[in-house]
């Protein structure tokens, strides 16, 4: 029975001294939001705070209608295709059950009454949208979401995939054009749907129910307009329990609400460990594909018998951006571009000549691929390509004593930095779902 039927119905049944139950169900729905990767109910984000007010309200003033009940708090939490399969799906299931808590401890209601069904990745969402778009290749992808399974494994091995099919589909433009225009759409998080069974009170002689059903058009036309209000803002639902005050808390969150992934990495370039410079790195991912770092070596080695010096310490500052398919599945990893720039003191002498430099310096542009090979463990290969500068001394050893011969202007342009690191993959969700990267 659509619900602009309710009041005439209620008012047929007062004013009938016999009638007859039936149930009629009906279910009602909301939408909280969050932000991206995360499973932290916020409030003021996407107006959660009016949605879950408007929720409360129909409680309180419903609640106590013996005519209304309320079987069931279905509770739909996902995310968004875009990122770690893995992640996604835990990610789905903690905002399915912080949502449940809240709901739970603010608005007095039973563990009973709710159910969670985590959707993991929201592919039908993804699917439907796709449809309402003129992309060339829209009915591809479609079609691929509907046909393809999540994994294909052969012999045990998983060899291709859904998403891989996706992000390969169009040489990468459609992925890419996924991430862009719709992904960030279907990052709701949670719909709560609330199904209702209703008491309808019939009259045993029709005509009589209708006569006194005649004047009530407009009352129920001002409850449909009510009832389409409290959709649009909240579609908050009904409780059959107590009628008590539900003070919402202006913060949202638990204390223990999940924290956001953390993304981070420690590097040291092979390169220069095997020419005996010890260095350590750090990379610090930030978002959208970006993350900056920064290198330190230091290496003192000498033979003062034999006039040889091998001393350099300095360090590098660089801002990557990743991008491409691998990319796409997880933060530091896949095909990347940056900028850097190097300073470093360095005495370098074999036996004859010297070369003595208070401060060099080089700035450049970079390009790269990181390969993930264990679980924690990516391999990352880079050349850079830029102008190095500074000044530097000649001197060669003679009679026991370094002498100066002259100073010289360093004017470079080229290749100033080659990279072959072993990276460790630091922070929460940090993690390759299997050696090579494959989902």
């Amino acid at each position: 029975m659509k619900k602009r039927f309710i009041p005439s119905l209620l008012l047929a049944a007062l004013l009938a001294g016999n009638a007859q139950a039936e149930i009629v169900s009906d279910s009602l729905r909301t939408t909280i939001y969050y932000r991206t990767a995360s499973a932290r109910l916020e409030l003021p984000y996407m107006d959660n705070d009016r949605h879950l007010a408007a929720l409360g309200d129909s409680i309180r003033s419903l609640g106590g209608d013996p005519a209304v009940v309320l079987r069931r708090i279905l509770i739909q939490a996902s995310a968004s295709p875009d990122g770690n399969t893995k992640y996604n799906k835990e990610l789905a299931r903690k905002r399915g059950e912080d949502l449940r808590d809240y709901l739970k401890d603010n608005l007095s209601l039973p563990d009973s009454i709710f159910a969670l069904q985590p959707q993991g990745e929201g592919w039908s969402e993804l699917a439907e949208k796709l449809g309402r778009t003129d992309a060339p290749w829209r009915d591809k992808a479609i079609a691929i979401i509907r046909d393809t399974p999540e994994w294909v494994v052969r012999e045990g091995k998983v060899v291709d995939g859904r998403k891989r099919q996706l992000m390969n589909l169009a040489g990468g433009r459609a992925w890419q054009y996924m991430k862009e225009n719709l992904f960030d759409s279907l990052r709701s998080g949670a719909l709560v749907v609330c199904e209702v069974e209703r008491i309808e009170r019939v009259m045993p002689e029709p005509e009589t129910a209708q006569a006194e059903l005649k004047p009530a058009p407009e009352q129920a036309a001002d409850n449909t307009n009510n009832t389409q209000t409290a959709d649009t803002e909240s579609t908050a639902t009904l409780y059959n329990g107590k009628e008590e005050e539900t003070t919402l808390p202006e913060n949202g969150a638990k204390e223990s609400a999940e924290k956001k992934p953390f993304y981070m990495a420690v590097k040291t370039n092979l390169l220069y460990d095997a020419a005996l410079v010890p260095n350590v790195g750090l990379e610090y991912y930030f978002g959208k594909g970006w993350s900056i770092g920064g290198d330190w070596m230091y290496a003192w080695w000498s033979k003062d018998a034999k006039h040889r010096y091998w001393r350099i310490y300095g360090g590098e500052l660089e801002v990557r951006k990743y991008f491409g398919s691998k990319a796409a599945e997880k933060p530091l990893q896949g095909h990347h571009v940056g900028v850097y720039a190097q300073g470093l003191t360095y005495d370098f002498e074999t036996g004859g000549k010297g070369y003595l430099s208070d401060f060099n310096y080089a700035v450049g542009v970079e390009y790269g691929y990181s390969l993930p090979v264990a679980k924690r463990l990516n391999i990352d290969f880079g050349i850079g390509v830029g102008y190095s500068g500074g000044k530097y001394k000649l001197y060669e050893p003679e009679d026991g004593c370094y002498v100066y011969k002259e100073t010289k202007r360093r004017r470079w342009f080229g290749p100033t930095k080659a990279e072959i690191s072993l990276v460790w993959l630091l922070g929460r969700g940090n993690e390759n779902s299997k050696k090579g990267g494959t989902k």
